[in-house]
């Protein structure tokens, strides 16, 4: 090593390093917030369903339960898109899969008897349906209100 690299590795002082470390920490977390990761083939989706709803103008009288986290795995290879849901060893495979990237694709189950489109990163629900999907952050937000109450 030079001795150039070496007197630049050493003045580093301790405060500039932690602070390096944090900078580097509020990255990652705003990538993973924002989901963020172009070299990912996954996608989380988090989602809610209204315990007591109004489907003639999708008002939600009641409260927002939240449902299990689902991901969907894109395999550009065959075609096909795996759903699996948090804390369940079973999956759901959808064929004949349109993908364009991991956000944006439409796929059909013959098992499942239904069509899934996902445009932008949101599902297609449908109108008169009593979920809605919800982002990274507003289930993070979510999350800590539970943990505080």
């Amino acid at each position: 090593m030079s001795p150039a690299i070496t007197e630049a590795i050493y003045s580093v002082s301790f405060s500039d390093f932690i602070l390096a470390i944090l900078v580097l920490t509020v990255i990652a977390c705003a990538l993973w917030i924002l989901d963020i990761n172009p070299y990912s083939n996954k996608l989380q989706v988090y989602s809610q369903t209204c315990d007591n709803m109004i489907l003639e103008n999708t008002y939600c009288k009641g409260n927002w339960l939240d449902k299990p986290v689902e991901t969907f795995t894109i395999d550009l290879t065959t075609d096909q898109v795996t759903s699996t849901i948090e804390n369940k060893t079973d999956a759901s495979v959808y064929t004949n899969c349109i993908i364009q990237d991991r956000k944006n694709w439409t796929c059909e189950s013959t098992s499942l008897q239904k069509n899934i489109s996902v445009i932008d990163g949101l599902i297609n629900f449908g109108e008169k349906s009593d979920t809605r999907q919800i982002t990274r952050l507003e289930w993070l937000q979510y999350k800590i209100l539970e943990i505080i109450n």
